[in-house]
This record gives C-alpha cells, structure tokens and sequence, in this order.
C-alpha cells in the first residue's frame, strides 16, 4: 500500500454532476476507473496526513479562492492524463501551485499542466479521437474552488478517498 496524497481543486453543484457523468459514462464505456472531477493543485505527498494538514493549514492563509475555466479536450499516451479537459493557465492558479510546491518543499518540479481529467488509461490515439468526435470540442465551463480537498490517492483510483477539506478565504 503506498501512502500518497493530493491536492484538489473540485467543482461543486451542477458543474461537479456533469462532470462526473461524463467521466462515469466514460469509464463504463472503456472499462476503466471512475474518480471525482478535480483539478490536482499538487500530488504526490508522502508525508505524515498531520504534517500535510499542518503545511495546508499554513497554504489555505496565502490563498485566494480560484477561478477555474475548462476550455477543450486534449489527450496525451498517459495513463492518468489519457483524456481531460485542458484548463486555462491563470495568475491565481499558478501561484496556489507554487505556493504548494514551496510548502511540501516540492520546488524540483518545473512543468505545472493543470487539467481535469475525464478517463484514466492507456488507450490507443483512434479510440480518443472516437470519444473527442462523440462529445463537444470546445468546453466553456468555469467554477470557482472555494476549498482544496486533502484526497488519499495511493494505490489504485477505487481507493482513493478524501480526508479533509480546507476552505480558502
């Protein structure tokens, strides 16, 4: 069992239904997990759970609440970035990641490519363009994360699960 933990930035209300149906009817339809909509803020934490809550305790005081805006789908040969919606690179959102990765001392990574995934797999290049063609190509969804959601996700998606919430003010 491998104890790791994100960060996510999740929508809320209808948003968050339609999303999760989309990603439901997805994975029903190749047979792949089903997860929570979210946008990961930073993964990969491996700390203690009370030294992560200490460090977002201290990250939720330097920000804001963010807007997030979806825009289209993309797709790359990753199993966790197989299918998603790209997300607009804002001010407010690349600073709560940098802030994040000063916090967990996780300044090593470079490259931040936020996003909200909709199918987890390893899936060949015809069967993305089938489902791209199958839904809308351009999104205009926007929802404001209010709160970053402290989610176990080691192992495998049917385990993960959310510990804590911390709401940004």
């Amino acid at each position: 069992m491998t104890n790791a933990y994100s960060l996510w930035l999740k929508p809320t209300g209808s948003i968050y239904q339609e999303l999760a149906k989309i990603i439901e009817n997805l994975s029903d339809k190749c047979s792949a997990p089903i997860f929570e909509p979210h946008v990961t803020l930073i993964g990969g934490l491996t700390d203690s759970e009370d030294d992560i809550i200490k460090r977002i305790l201290k990250l939720v005081n330097l920000i804001k609440p963010i807007k997030i805006k979806l825009t289209r789908i993309g797709y790359l040969n990753e199993y966790y970035r197989c299918l998603f919606l790209i997300t607009e690179v804002t001010q407010s959102l690349m600073n709560a990641n940098l802030k994040a990765r000063e916090i967990f001392g996780h300044t090593h990574y470079t490259k931040f490519l936020p996003h909200l995934s909709l199918l987890y797999g390893n899936f060949d290049s015809k069967l993305k363009e089938e489902i791209l063609k199958s839904l809308r190509d351009e999104f205009d969804i926007e929802f404001e994360a209010r709160s970053i959601h402290l989610v176990f996700t080691g192992n495998k998606p049917k385990d993960w699960h959310e510990i804590k919430r911390f709401l940004l003010k």
